[in-house]
């Protein structure tokens, strides 16, 4: 009859741990670091960073200390190499540029178009991608270094201007000029051939794997939308959140920060889980012709991955776990 107590006692204990964990309300907490961005026009100065700083608890953004970073030929996508350092797509230069942000010495290759705007890690750090609007998708092989190679798209679309790597391996698309209103799909990056299932999507041009809610996420035209990996079920804001959205850049806690309208929209969805349903929606001015955000998590970013919504769960169970073993030893 003891043991039967001490068990039932236990089990009683885990179980009051447990709801208690589940109650416990989220912890404030302040989000800081910095945001590369480039700017349509120049040289000079097109190539820029700010930092940025989020209160949770009293949902106040700041955007300090915007300094030049370097000038290109042109500037318009924007994501780190494995090597940290940054590439930038050369617009209308044919060429992707490479920015040490050590020496600051910028060097170029030929993308293998005449545009180069968007770009895309390969999660392999081998290669990125980059194409014109609708059009071929160019290789650039990494190190940096070597000239890339175009590849002509077929299928659905017979051109793109992103891509993105979902995690169940599947490659997803957009096809669209700026910025918005373009079609989606998959892409099959061994033949190049796409089948498209979304067609004139207004928030579809700029587009980004979220770990936070496991989705593709797309920005254009002032909205934001998602993309299932799994189903490809499209979902979009319902509403319009500035005049135009090109780029955005998600941090895997649940924000976002997205270019366009010369301004920086930052989204709080960390409770709602939903980007198109965010919690919280700042706009800060006084980022004239602001153009494309590098990646904040995953592949393209300075700070790799981070733990999914699920990891944190597991941590629960595992000092539960630890608990009854305490309580096993101390018996």
């Amino acid at each position: 009859m003891i043991r039967k107590t001490a068990l039932l006692l236990a089990v009683l204990s885990v179980a009051t741990l447990s709801l208690a964990f589940a109650a416990m309300p989220a912890r404030a907490a302040v989000f800081s670091g910095t945001l590369y961005y480039t700017v349509f026009t120049g040289p000079p100065n097109n190539v820029d960073k700010v930092n940025y700083s989020y209160n949770d608890a009293t949902h106040s953004l700041s955007l300090t200390g915007n300094a030049a970073v370097a000038s290109v030929t042109g500037a318009d996508g924007i994501i780190f190499g494995p090597d940290g350092n940054l590439l930038v797509g050369g617009q209308g230069t044919g060429r992707a540029f490479h920015i040490d942000l050590s020496t600051h010495v910028v060097t170029s290759v030929l993308t293998g178009d005449a545009n180069s705007f968007h770009l895309t890690l390969d999660p392999t750090g081998n290669l990125f991608y980059s194409s014109p609007f609708g059009g071929r998708l160019d290789t650039i092989p990494l190190p940096f270094g070597t000239n890339g190679t175009p590849h002509t798209v077929t299928g659905g679309d017979t051109g793109v201007t992103q891509i993105a790597f979902a995690n169940n391996g599947e490659v997803f698309y957009v096809d669209g000029n700026p910025n918005g209103f373009g079609n989606v799909g998959t892409i099959n990056l061994s033949t190049y051939v796409t089948t498209r299932f979304g067609t004139g999507i207004q928030s579809a041009h700029g587009m980004i794997f979220d770990p936070f809610t496991n989705k593709i996420t797309m920005f254009g035209a002032g909205k934001t939308g998602t993309i299932d990996p799994t189903t490809h079920a499209i979902a979009e804001s319902p509403f319009q959140f500035i005049g135009d959205f090109d780029q955005g850049a998600v941090d895997g806690l649940g924000h976002a920060f997205i270019a366009g309208s010369s301004a920086i929209t930052f989204l709080d969805y960390s409770t709602s889980h939903d980007i198109t349903h965010p919690d919280q929606v700042i706009i800060t001015g006084g980022f004239s012709n602001i153009d494309d955000l590098a990646p904040l998590i995953g592949a393209g970013s300075q700070q790799g991955t981070v733990p999914e919504p699920g990891t944190l769960a597991m941590f629960g169970m595992g000092l539960l776990g630890l608990a009854g073993y305490s309580w096993r030893q101390r018996k």
